[in-house]
């Protein structure tokens, strides 16, 4: 399917010439013009009954609906902005115009297509065609679903054979009517069942006329698709009642159906109306808009073309001008006729010109045999219209995928169904924003917290103070959540600083803002510190327009929640909790037993017993304040490997037995099998490197032996059988105090390779924190309990490298763990002090 030329320069107003004139050139290409004529015929069979119906639907004479689908048919085929749309009268359109139709007339009908037309230029002029597409689904939905129940209800007159006027019945009306509180629909259809169910005035063969054609042209497209079903429908209907010579009325008992177009004449407009016409040329406005565009967009799915919202609302809106001047009614793009234009092979606007100029060749041979359609026939196609526009599919999508949507689109629809079209819009787009806001209002408000208390639920290795409070802020900040969020922040209690991590906040508008500047005001009157983190840049870009970042503190605001924790508890410990830090070394002496000391503050309890980064981090910032940590202790917990005595029994004749004697005794005497023994975890540090026999080992090399990310690969190597792991870190590891290489590796990345300093520090700050690993032996300890816990059936054990000497230790606290004897080496202490 060929799709429409684009044009790479915009025109200032939507009004696109240049496109227009390379879409008319292109309809007379000589390959294109025959599938054009062809569709277009095909169209115009289609078009023809659904005219006539729609019409009658409107209130208005048959023949007003062929001069509608003719002059509408040309304006929108030439000025629109999809080649593929198809210009007419519309099922939609019918329902508001009957309306107007009964109560000022076709004089009415008029006025309202002119103004709505104007309005329509005039918003395609100005780009509005974007805006028509940000009404909600559901809204759309519910608006379709009232449509098509009033074209059925209002066909149900001629399809069961009633006389367009109630006949005289002696006794009691029908209850409801002329009540002022009952709405006029629920009126009418307590009247037509009074009138089916209790008078009897139906006519069966308007019935069975009515369900015959309804018959066919919903089925016979099923078997024959390339037939016009409604066409055949009416013909098939038509023939029945002639044949039979059925008396039920036909289209000559209400008007003539003219052979040729009215001459273009200026209309008579009731204009002292016009106060009370505007609000349903408002509706009539957004209808055509509303359901031009959505032909468009079909057009656009069927044939992967693009079409011009604002050049077809500009073509839309010359139609809805020049129409009544012809006598004609308003028009929307009709997405039943785009389709079968498309599927009919159309290729051009050709197409649409071609169903208008056929249109008009077959009322001029046909118009007395038009006369002769029963108006049950007619309402049969305009039944089948109505259950075709409600949409099923969607309105099942919606009441499973959401209750709350699925209410908006039941409340439009109830709405304009019981009320009007425009009070069904605005109702359900009414509800929608309330439904809006009161989503947007359920920000969430959690306080984080760790093992140790108030600390991060992010980190979770990052100790706090037990005077800091941290908050996590989840939605969007602004009016409808106000009242809420500051609820959830003053209730606090013994605390001096409260960290909000407001990562998650999508969003914020001024009201938040000051919301964030009473939370501050409340609680600097208690002395208690407001600490903002990884707040996003809308949210940033506001504090700093308002200049209320300036209130809050510039001091206030950190990108991370770590470095917020972390400024938090140094403030901490150099104020309010200067004896804490004072006395971390009487702390030390609680492990010894010396005394009981302070329990309650997991920050201090940390400090003293947590090799953490994060902790070591604090440590290194505390100034005069000194704590003292030996790696002496630390250095203890190992058992060195020199000779076979050393060797556990429970490794002998083990892999790991090999891999000790191999590095530290130099002793490779075994013979290479079909396939590696061992798989070795190591880090990659240049430094390290074991003496091991050739082909034995899978060696797996990560930052500081940190296996997490390599799970995989473990787990590849154990499927060939292998079912031994030495995990081995080694001392004076970088991966240790990996923030002693941050410099050197952001001026890498920016010197050598091109990388912005911002990028390079991200980039540096985003990968560190899951790959420091802190105490080496503490590490590779917990390492080692991990993926035993993930490969159960694999034996993996601790090792330390030292780079002093190259010898690979055991871990005294692993084997003592699992009940494994430590040799009694004389030589042992010296070894781990050379």
């Amino acid at each position: 399917m060929t799709t429409s030329t684009t044009v790479s320069k915009q025109p200032r107003f939507g009004f696109d010439m240049p496109f227009l004139l390379q879409e008319w050139k292109d309809m007379f290409k000589g390959k294109t013009m025959v599938p054009d004529i062809w569709a277009g015929i095909t169209v115009a069979l289609v078009a023809l009954p659904l005219n006539l119906a729609l019409a009658i639907a409107a209130g208005v004479d048959p023949g007003v609906g062929i001069t509608t689908g003719v002059i509408a048919g040309l304006i929108g085929s030439l000025f629109g902005g999809q080649r593929f749309a198809v210009t007419g009268p519309a099922a939609a359109m019918a329902v508001v115009l009957i309306e107007i139709g009964q109560t000022y007339g076709i004089q009415g009908i008029w006025l309202v297509g002119i103004i709505a037309g104007v309005l329509q230029i005039v918003a395609g002029l100005f780009r509005c065609g974007k805006l028509i597409s940000y009404i909600p689904m559901p809204v759309m939905v519910g608006f379709a679903n009232a449509i098509g129940t009033l074209i059925i209800f209002n066909a149900l007159d001629d399809f069961s054979g009633l006389s367009p006027t109630p006949l005289a019945h002696p006794g009691q009306p029908a209850p409801l009517q002329g009540h002022p509180l009952i709405p006029e629909f629920l009126q009418d259809i307590t009247a037509l069942f009074w009138r089916l169910a209790v008078h009897h005035e139906g006519s069966l063969p308007a019935f069975v006329v009515a369900l015959i054609t309804f018959a066919v042209a919903a089925f016979l497209p099923r078997v024959f698709k390339a037939i016009p079903g409604q066409l055949v429908a009416i013909v098939v209907g038509t023939g029945l009642a002639s044949f039979l010579h059925l008396p039920i009325p036909r289209i000559h008992d209400i008007s003539s159906v003219p052979n040729y177009l009215p001459l273009p004449s200026l209309p008579t407009l009731p204009w002292e109306q016009l106060d009370t016409l505007f609000a349903s040329a408002i509706t009539v406005f957004m209808l055509g808009s509303i359901e031009s565009l959505l032909s468009a967009s079909v057009a656009d799915g069927m044939t992967q073309s693009k079409h011009k919202s604002d050049q077809e609302l500009i073509g839309q809106g010359l139609a809805n001008v020049i129409v009544p001047f012809f006598g004609g009614i308003p028009v929307t793009g009709v997405i039943a006729r785009t389709a079968v234009n498309i599927r009919a092979g159309a290729k051009t606007r050709l197409s649409g010109i071609v169903h208008s100029l056929t249109l008009m060749l077959l009322i001029f041979f046909l118009a007395k045999y038009a006369e002769q359609i029963p108006l049950a026939a007619l309402s049969g196609i305009l039944v089948l219209t109505g259950i075709r526009l409600i949409e099923w599919d969607e309105l099942r999508e919606i009441w499973r995928a959401s209750r709350t949507e699925a209410w908006v689109m039941l409340i439009t629809t109830a709405v304009s169904v019981l009320v009007d079209l425009t009070a069904g819009v605005m109702a359900g787009l009414i509800f929608t924003c309330a439904l809006f806001v009161r989503q947007m209002s359920a920000v969430r408000v959690t306080a984080a917290t760790s093992e140790n208390g108030n600390g991060s639920a992010y980190s979770g290795r990052l100790p706090s103070c037990k005077f800091i409070q941290t908050f996590t802020v989840d939605g969007p900040l602004f009016f409808g959540a106000a009242e809420r969020f500051i609820e959830n922040i003053i209730v606090v209690k013994d605390v001096k600083a409260v960290i909000l991590n407001m990562r998650a906040v999508s969003a914020m508008d001024v009201t938040g803002v000051r919301t964030l500047l009473s939370i501050h005001s409340r609680l600097s009157r208690e002395g208690c510190r407001l600490i903002i983190a990884e707040l996003p840049s809308q949210p940033m870009e506001l504090l700093e327009r308002s200049s209320s970042i300036d209130i809050l503190g510039r001091e206030n605001i950190f990108k991370d929640y770590d470095e917020a924790l972390t400024d938090a508890d140094l403030r901490m410990l150099k104020t309010t909790c200067s004896g804490c830090a004072a006395s971390i070394k009487d702390v030390l002496e609680v492990k010894a037993g010396a005394h009981t000391g302070p329990k309650d503050c997991p920050l201090k309890i940390a400090l003293a017993s947590d090799s953490s980064p994060a902790t070591r981090l604090l440590t290194s910032k505390l100034q005069p304040i000194e704590i003292t940590r030996t790696n002496q202790s630390e250095m203890h917990k190992l058992v060195p490997v020199s000779s076979d005595a050393d060797i556990p029994e429970i490794f002998k004749n083990t892999p790991i037995e090999t891999l000790l004697k191999s590095n530290n005794m130099g002793k490779i005497d075994i013979a290479t099998g079909d396939c590696p023994e061992l798989i070795i975890g190591m880090c990659i540090d240049y430094r390290k490197s074991l003496y091991l026999p050739r082909d034995w080992a899978y060696v797996i090399r990560r930052e500081g032996a940190n296996m997490l990310g390599a799970e995989f690969a473990l787990a590849l190597a154990m499927s060939m059988g292998t079912r031994y792991m030495a995990l081995i870190a080694h001392d004076n590891c970088a991966m240790a105090k990996p923030q002693n290489n941050r410099d050197s590796f952001i001026k890498c990345l920016t010197g050598e390779h091109g990388w912005t300093t911002d990028l390079a520090t991200r980039f540096f700050d985003d990968h560190i924190r899951s790959r420091e690993i802190g105490n080496e032996i503490s590490f590779i300890l917990e390492e080692s309990n991990r993926l035993q816990h993930t490969f159960k059936g694999l034996t993996i054990v601790p090792m330390l490298f030292r780079l002093e000497d190259n010898k690979l230790y055991l871990i005294k606290d692993w084997l003592v763990s699992r009940g494994i004897p430590v040799a009694n080496n004389q030589n042992q202490e010296g070894a781990v002090k050379a």
